[in-house]
């Protein structure tokens, strides 16, 4: 029997559907994500990238990327992309900056070019999130090399690699070239904090039916990628605590084999392509390349991008749960930085509990400054951002507003935060109370 829908069948269906985005059952955790910068200088992205980058987006990383209520604009910088050096800095990339993404083309790109690579292609603000990586070749790491390393040298060894990311000698350290001085990535990344810089590691490449490398070079490559993103990675978080401005996605661990494998270490697996003789990436893995970056719930771009906003230059409020029914409770946390008061200034916040929720009394805390709950439901912190460079500051509500039919009540709650001669800064986080489940039928064709 052949089970159809009608028309007017149709739009019941997918009207349904849609309410369901509003009342599914609560309890999941969501962070809902706030600013105190406008809309437009917060949610561009620039992907400076070469033919495997091109595929990538074509297949999926686009569309998701764009999916993402903080990405507006997404700008590309490819092969052909001229862009201007920097103000008082040298056209080290010229004549085409952009046909140039090797490992030894970074330490140029972020000194001559990162003002341009900032602005690429967005119609207002800038591009907060910078996403850059090689092609495979550099995934062919021919030597280890002989510390302290070349960090503008084209040859591919562990310690020219390294040398582009730090300094032998520690941060401060400055490279010269061309009488030019030259700094390594991690004191530019920690120069610009308020952009998200994700490096993506190269590609691995194919073994089949000719092998692209050799199984020292291939595991080299895993070597450099696991120091980027654990020894280094960690080192430069633990010298600028709460910034979070850089995450790396390892891109050779998702598409490679591990480094243990019988037959092929550390090349790329057939499944993605690698015994066709071509090391670009193929339609499979692209897909699920993003889903590990970009669409899974624990995906890293999300991931990033949150530790980013609550340990990066602006201020957010978060709820626990985007949705909560009667009795149960909602933790709120309201991030305050930088809001352009000097940060000896005195701030000022005020937060109001809105109809239907109702504060737990004794759970107002915060990591520095005064409080108070006395004048419940309006709640008030006051407190400078120094020496710590953000403060923290949270409460309990519970859901005290009776179920009322079957439509979710949306509830939204301001906290303003106000410092002398400065406009007041507005944060919001909304929680919709009391969801109605629906249990939809299953149709089934026969």
């Amino acid at each position: 029997m052949d089970k159809r829908f009608s028309w007017d069948q149709m739009f019941v269906f997918v009207l349904v559907l849609m309410v369901g985005l509003f009342v599914s059952s609560p309890g999941s955790s969501a962070s809902i994500r706030t600013s105190a910068l406008p809309a437009e200088t917060e949610d561009d992205i620039v992907f400076i990238h070469h033919s495997c980058g091109s595929a990538w987006l074509s297949n999926s990383l686009h569309v998701a990327l764009l999916a993402k209520d903080y990405i507006d604009e997404r700008n590309d910088i490819t092969y052909g992309t001229d862009v201007s050096p920097d103000v008082g800095r040298p056209d080290s990339l010229s004549p085409t900056p952009g046909d140039r993404t090797n490992m030894n083309h970074w330490i140029l790109w972020f000194n001559d070019y990162l003002d341009g690579a900032r602005h690429h292609g967005s119609d207002t603000g800038f591009n907060r999130i910078v996403m850059f990586k090689s092609c495979y070749p550099i995934s062919n790491v021919t030597a280890d090399g002989a510390e302290p390393g070349d960090p503008f040298s084209s040859a591919q060894t562990l310690a020219n690699y390294k040398a582009v990311y730090r300094h032998p000698d520690g941060p401060g350290h400055t490279y010269t070239r061309n009488s030019d001085i030259y700094r390594p990535l991690e004191d530019i990344f920690a120069q610009n904090p308020d952009i998200l810089f994700i490096p993506v590691t190269a590609p691995p490449l194919h073994y089949a039916p000719s092998d692209a490398t050799n199984d020292a070079n291939a595991q080299r490559a895993r070597l450099f990628n696991e120091w980027l993103k654990q020894d280094w990675l960690a080192g430069y978080d633990a010298a600028h605590p709460g910034l979070n401005n850089v995450a790396i996605f390892d891109w050779f661990d998702v598409l490679a084999y591990p480094d243990d494998h019988p037959d092929h270490p550390n090349r790329l697996r057939e499944e993605y392509g690698g015994a066709n003789g071509n090391s670009h990436p193929n339609s499979i893995a692209n897909g699920y390349s993003t889903q590990v970056f970009a669409t899974d719930p624990d995906n890293l771009l999300d991931r990033a991008w949150d530790a980013f906003v609550l340990g990066g230059s602006t201020s957010q409020k978060t709820a626990s749960s985007s949705l909560a029914a009667y009795g149960q409770t909602i933790t709120y946390t309201v991030v305050i930085r930088d809001i352009g008061a000097p940060l000896t200034a005195t701030l000022d916040m005020t937060d109001e509990v809105p109809y239907g929720l109702t504060y737990v009394p004794g759970t107002l805390t915060a990591t520095s400054g005064t409080y108070t709950d006395t004048y419940a439901p309006a709640l008030y912190w006051s407190g400078v951002l120094t020496p710590t460079p953000y403060v923290s500051v949270s409460y309990t509500v519970t859901v005290t507003h009776l179920p009322s039919g079957t439509v979710a009540l949306p509830r939204t709650n301001t906290a303003i935060i106000a410092a002398a001669g400065h406009a007041p800064v507005y944060l919001q986080a909304t929680v919709w109370i009391n969801p109605y489940r629906l249990y939809l039928p299953l149709l089934l064709k026969a």
